[in-house]
């Protein structure tokens, strides 16, 4: 649902998450953003060679296995847009909010050129596209409560909830290199750039794929290891199932989500969209999500899995799930 007013004399809008993945495309005008998402999705008209074309962000649902991503198409980044130039900070805002980003490189143009503008515009910005070497890294998140992945030390995840409570935080992911303390933890809030996911779509591969390579050493000399994929816009309708299995792959793994489908007791039949946990995530809170009287009157679980010795196998609320596992909930009434 798209939100616009008017405030103080300006726009301002705001695309509401739907799905399970929201990825905002980002790129400089006439980068094929428009083109892409419309391929992709159905959603718009293809693109022309007016710059600007894009004047407020269009969402559009890709679909992978039952994962739903919504890619949101924006107005085009330039140089100085995290200071406003043409709405930059409108855009940017977006791509901070949202899971994941796409940059959007046309070869047709300056590879080197359109990353470095889009890099800078984003670090400027305090969004990060490289993980950080810290001891303690903390993602903010939209959902899910406080997770700590690592050990504590002289400290228990109560405290950490309450000391972040303190900040206004009440969800983040908290990744922890060996073991810290909570003075430790508290330290990372302060640090600069938030971590956002993120890979390069090259587009217009059928007027000057030979530049990829221009790209690839721009990569490398910012030292970003992000995954590059080129696309031919033209045949992308073909072939965007290929697409929505990388894209949907690499964002579910940096993002560190499993998907988990639940079967259905009486008739056998599997639910063709998942249920998108964090890793780690246990049969509980598959429960919680489906119905609070399930954990209430759980009597056991029964889990699909090819990593499983066999399957089914019965198992208890505090099972941890794998990514495809599938799931039936058995209750006492």
């Amino acid at each position: 649902e798209l939100a616009s007013k008017k405030k103080a004399g300006r726009i301002s809008f705001f695309i509401e998450k739907e799905g399970d993945l929201q990825l905002v495309l980002l790129g400089l005008p006439n980068s094929g953003k428009s083109s892409l998402i419309s391929a992709l999705t159905g959603v718009g008209e293809y693109g022309t060679s007016t710059p600007f074309e894009t004047k407020k962000p269009v969402p559009g649902m890709l679909e992978w296995e039952g994962l739903k991503i919504q890619l949101v198409d924006t107005p085009s980044i330039i140089e100085n847009a995290s200071r406003g130039a043409a709405g930059g900070p409108l855009v940017l805002t977006m791509a901070k909010n949202a899971d994941g980003i796409l940059l959007i490189i046309d070869l047709s143009g300056d590879p080197a050129y359109q990353l470095h503008v889009l890099i800078n515009e984003l670090e400027n910005f305090n969004i990060v596209l490289k993980r950080k070497e810290e001891k303690v890294i903390l993602e903010k998140t939209r959902g899910g409560g406080v997770v700590v992945l690592g050990t504590l030390e002289k400290c228990t995840l109560k405290d950490i909830k309450e000391m972040l409570k303190n900040y206004g935080i009440y969800n983040a992911i908290i990744r922890i290199s060996g073991s810290a303390r909570l003075d430790e933890i508290e330290e990372a809030i302060y640090e600069t750039g938030e971590y956002k996911p993120a890979l390069v779509v090259a587009t217009k591969a059928d007027i000057s794929s030979s530049k990829v390579h221009i790209l690839q050493k721009e990569m490398k000399r910012l030292k970003l290891e992000l995954p590059i994929i080129v696309v031919n816009v033209l045949s992308l309708a073909k072939e965007k199932h290929k697409f929505a299995e990388l894209v949907g792959q690499y964002f579910l793994k940096e993002l560190g989500l499993i998907r988990v489908y639940t079967r259905n007791p009486k008739t056998g039949a599997v639910a063709k969209h998942p249920i998108v946990l964090k890793r780690g995530a246990r049969v509980i809170d598959v429960a919680e999500k489906i119905h609070s009287s399930l954990v209430k009157h759980f009597k056991y679980a029964k889990i699909w899995s090819d990593r499983l010795p066999f399957s089914p196998q019965k198992v208890g609320l505090e099972f941890v799930l794998e990514d495809k596992d599938i799931i039936e909930i058995r209750s006492k009434i």
